[in-house]
């Protein structure tokens, strides 16, 4: 698929949403983390111990065929190098929650593929956009991505009796005590992609007051397109990059969900 040109106007899909709320639930928590509505239930609050796929397929597993009823994307392309600012703007949105293995780089990548470089710098460099990353990575990833990229906020959520912690690294600025692992203190989890809360986290991060601001970018349809749109957050998603670079498992998961997906689709 050629660039797409500036401008492009995308319609979004008609998908049932998670009620959007923007209330304070507990002082001190920010305004799109607010307390969870009964949809939120499809995401459980605790995930497995651990940082692989395994982790992913405990949290969402039980769930995928509803997962796999929101997972339409809102605007389906081969690769981020097809996007421009304007194509964002078309969405209706300002802010952008970025994806990073298989959507700007193979698994465990150090840089940006190089097919996508100019594009990316192209998002990364108009003022109107702010951009955030939410990628379901282990603790050395998530300090590698920091030092990949260093001027976008990296967010990792853990959940907690009674709430949720947020990580953000920026740079060499950690919200947590450096060498700190959040996920070992007692009665905390780390979460993974598929879940609201993450997404929630990110559209604080990007200080949008309405799910509809934001867009989501990734390359798998049920952790990164379905809890989007659970919120109504637009959705892009592209071809994963070198597919070869995951686990077979994970490869597998990855051809199973396609499989779901069109199963879903083909019954509306």
């Amino acid at each position: 698929m050629g660039a797409r040109k500036p401008g492009l106007q995308v319609s979004r899909s008609a998908l049932g949403t998670v009620p959007w709320a923007g209330q304070r639930s507990s002082p001190g928590m920010p305004a799109v983390l607010a307390q969870l509505r009964p949809a939120d239930d499809i995401f459980p609050m605790q995930s497995a111990r651990g940082y692989d796929w395994v982790s992913t397929v405990l949290q969402g597993g039980p769930k995928l065929v509803k997962l796999a009823r929101h997972a339409a994307p809102t605007l389906r392309i081969d690769s981020v190098a097809s996007l421009y600012p304007e194509t964002i703007r078309s969405l209706g949105a300002h802010g952008i929650i970025w994806d990073v293995d298989g959507t700007l780089m193979p698994r465990h990548g150090s840089a940006v593929a190089p097919h996508l470089a100019a594009a990316f710098a192209r998002l990364r460099g108009d003022p109107m956009l702010r951009h955030v990353i939410l990628s379901n990575c282990d603790a050395k990833r998530f300090a590698d991505l920091a030092t990949i990229f260093t001027d976008i906020p990296i967010l990792r959520v853990y959940a907690r009796a009674g709430g949720i912690i947020v990580r953000r690294r920026l740079g060499e600025s950690d919200s947590c005590t450096p060498g700190t692992d959040v996920s070992r203190l007692d009665s905390v989890r780390a979460l993974r992609k598929p879940n609201v809360l993450m997404v929630r986290a990110a559209l604080d991060e990007l200080r949008c007051t309405s799910p509809s601001q934001a867009v989501m970018i990734g390359d798998q349809y049920l952790t990164d397109v379905a809890p989007a749109n659970m919120l109504g957050v637009a959705t892009v998603k592209v071809d994963t990059i070198e597919p070869g670079s995951f686990p077979m498992p994970v490869r597998a998961l990855q051809l199973a969900e396609r499989l779901l997906v069109r199963m879903v689709a083909s019954h509306r």
